[in-house]
């Protein structure tokens, strides 16, 4: 559970977690609770003060879908970050580990780098990769979450495969608003797992409005399940999981002016910073020792919006810095020395922009048009033999242009909505070089220059919407959406582990779906339910093939597979029995199919046929108490494309009781994993085993 730090400690030495850091977490939780705590007295010494009321069960019609996870379903669950916060969406598979140890997830089969995640229109993936660590991303600044399968907003840009994720940060909605919420960790032995911690305070007036979070979580380590046992040769033992400590840090400060009731104008800065610490290793005996001793990003981004009686617009232009560094270690004994590889550096940046605009021709017709833009460099650096200085091995540099228009008509009495959108994305590379040693060895070069090409393709899509009756409606969609290859895809040797291909394809998806929602008896149970088909044309895989320069040896190499399917069934019910008691359930099932040309891999790693969520909310005859059981059910998969190894399914259980102190202060305490079971998301990754959390908030 070593964690390292750029102040001088040898790499691979322990640097405790020290009293002073807890008594500092501490300290800054008292003083956030205390300013809440005193403003709410002193704000109900007040006669005209406006009563808050805690969020109660209520019963309305159509809820948000269950694609759209709310403030209040993020703090149900307990979510501190964008990983935890999607994984009772219906579709929504929850994937991590590996060399980079980056927490992601996918989305009807669909991966991370082909499904965008957006912060206010603002693309938060890393330019070489094009895609980030969605559990670095904390979640205490959001009203909403979004999650778009298949059939997505024209208006967003390129490539959105497989749909899109839109986070939404929180806008102040009173003249003073102040929250504090901390939650403390502790393992399965009750001893000290992390603590994490949320302070936001705002205002809103009548002409501007301001809002500031700050979010900090250290996470000291997490216990494996004691059903754990190691394999022979391995070095993780029983017990504390093996370097599995991260420190995450972000502030979110907004200020916003409203001159005339439809008129908004708003920036936002955003600043996060990692220290993801050393990748925890593979259990099966081999693995890699990479740590990431930093993880930052600066964003910032000024948006407005104008909302007229037919005329609409919208604007967005932002500036995104992203850095991070990688350490690579050897061997354990080269790591407990703190000897390691040069360092490798990411230096890259975006520069991006939206212009939306809408027109209402008539309460039945409209029109949406969207130019995007986004300029992306990367500069990949590696230090020297001693560390002291970093030198530029590798640069790209690539601008995408993006064009979409969306039509929605109702051509008829009945209430049926016909929307149809059509695109434009275009990928013009603008410089590349690269002075990578190991792929220039192999090329018998001192450097090289791939032959990149420009990229031009189109999206298109409809549907028909059917409000069928009262709190009824059916929907029928097709949409056809692209991804251009990443840099990385098609520039990275991964340091000569991999054979760049810079002439990668791009891949197309055609997507059907035909969905319901409806309330029933007397909206107590409201349902969502969809059937989906989707095929994927040139789908990105890697696989192993003999080196070039020793064929008896093999490398990954990355390149387009015919063709993949992907069909599937996803249900969401939701009933509400009475005031106290309240349930829901998230159901996906989900196969593929795989073709070829010649013989090949069958099955796609870590994709289960069958996942299964779900919760209820049961307050025993006192409003003020709520007991929260929540479960989940992963289905058998396979570890690899050949289908040689499954992983068994995993059910976990999870508790948590919570209880409201008036309507400024509640505590909850929880246990997640209550039945200690040990799962492993992808091979010789073995996650958590059961732990305990108990979390204080106070608002205003």
């Amino acid at each position: 559970m070593t964690k390292k730090t750029l102040s001088g400690h040898a790499p691979g030495m322990r640097v405790p977690q020290t009293v002073s850091d807890r008594k500092s977490a501490v300290f800054f939780l008292s003083v956030c609770f205390l300013c809440v705590f005193s403003a709410r007295i002193y704000a109900e010494a007040s006669e005209d003060d406006e009563v808050v009321v805690l969020t109660q069960v209520e019963v309305s019609a159509l809820r948000d879908a269950p694609e759209i996870v709310t403030r209040d379903e993020m703090d149900r669950a307990g979510a501190r970050d964008l990983w935890e916060s999607v994984q009772d969406v219906p579709g929504v598979l929850l994937s991590g580990g590996g060399r980079r140890n980056d927490s992601n997830f996918t989305v009807r089969g669909y991966g991370a780098d082909s499904v965008p995640i957006y912060v206010d229109g603002v693309l938060a993936a890393n330019p070489f990769r094009g895609e980030g660590d969605s559990a670095r991303i904390l979640t205490g600044d959001l009203e909403s979450i979004e999650i778009k399968k298949g059939y997505s907003s024209q208006l967003l840009g390129a490539n959105a495969l497989g749909g899109a994720v839109l986070m939404r940060i929180a806008k102040p909605k009173k003249p003073l608003e102040l929250l504090s919420r901390t939650t403390l960790d502790l393992d399965g032995l009750f001893g000290y797992g992390g603590i994490s911690t949320v302070a936001r305070a705002g205002t809103r007036q009548d002409l501007f409005y301001a809002m500031g979070t700050l979010q900090y979580r250290n996470t000291d380590h997490f216990r494996l399940s004691e059903k754990f046992e190691p394999y022979p040769g391995s070095i993780q033992e029983k017990g504390e999981r093996l370097w599995s400590d991260s420190k995450d840090t972000r502030a979110t400060l907004m200020a916003g002016i409203t001159p005339t009731p439809d008129l908004d104008i708003w920036t936002t800065y955003i600043y996060q910073n990692a220290d993801k610490g050393v990748s925890p290793p593979d259990t099966g005996g081999s693995y890699d020792i990479w740590n990431w001793p930093f993880w930052r990003r600066h964003t910032a981004s000024i948006n407005g919006a104008y909302t007229g009686e037919r005329l609409s617009m919208s604007g967005l232009l932002y500036f995104d810095k992203y850095d991070n560094r990688l350490e690579e270690y050897y061997s354990k004994k080269a790591f407990e020395l703190g000897i390691h590889a040069p360092w490798s550096d990411y230096d890259e940046y975006s520069l991006g922009g939206r212009f939306t605009g809408e027109y209402i021709f008539t309460e039945a017709r409209s029109l949406a048009a969207a130019l995007t833009w986004k300029l992306d460099d990367h500069r990949g650096l590696r230090g020297t033999i001693l560390n002291t200085d970093m030198r530029e091995v590798m640069h790209a540099k690539e601008i995408i242009l993006s064009g979409g228009t969306e039509y929605s008509e109702r051509p008829f009495r009945i209430p049926l909505t016909l929307k149809a959108g059509f695109g434009l994305d275009t990928l013009a590379p603008l410089a590349y070089w690269s002075m990578d040693n190991e792929f220039a060895q192999l090329m018998q070069s001192g450097y090289y220059i791939a032959q990149t090409r420009n990229m031009l393709l189109y999206t298109w899509q409809a549907g028909l919407f059917w409000q069928i009756a009262e709190h009824h409606e059916g929907r029928l969609t097709y949409a056809r959406k692209n991804h251009f290859p990443t840099m990385s895809q098609r520039y990275s040797t991964r340091f000569g582990t991999t054979l760049p291909n810079p002439n990668l394809g791009p891949e197309q998806a055609n997507h059907f779906e035909l969905g319901y929602r409806g309330a029933l008896f007397a909206d107590r149970l409201h349902i969502a339910a969809a059937a989906y088909y989707s095929i994927i044309r040139g789908k990105m895989a890697t696989v192993e093939i003999p080196n070039p320069e020793n064929p008896n040896a093999l490398t990954d190499y990355t390149f387009n597979l015919d063709s993949t399917s992907f069909y599937g069934f996803e249900l969401a019910p939701e009933l509400f029995m009475h005031d106290y008691c309240r349930m829901g359930l998230s159901l996906s099932a989900m196969r593929y199919t795989i073709h070829h040309r010649e013989a090949g891999g069958e099955y796609l790693p870590y994709s289960p046929q069958l996942t299964v969520n779900g919760y209820m909310i049961i307050r025993p005859g006192l409003q003020a108490v709520s007991v929260i059981p929540r479960w989940e059910y992963t289905g058998v998969r396979y570890n690899d494309m050949l289908g040689d190894e499954k992983l068994p399914g995993y059910f976990l259980l999870h508790l948590k009781i919570q209880i409201d102190i008036g309507s400024s202060v509640s505590v909850a305490a929880g246990v997640n994993n209550i039945l200690d079971i040990f799962y492993e998301r992808r091979r010789y990754s073995p996650q958590e085993g059961r732990s305990f959390h108990c979390t204080i908030e106070g608002r205003y």
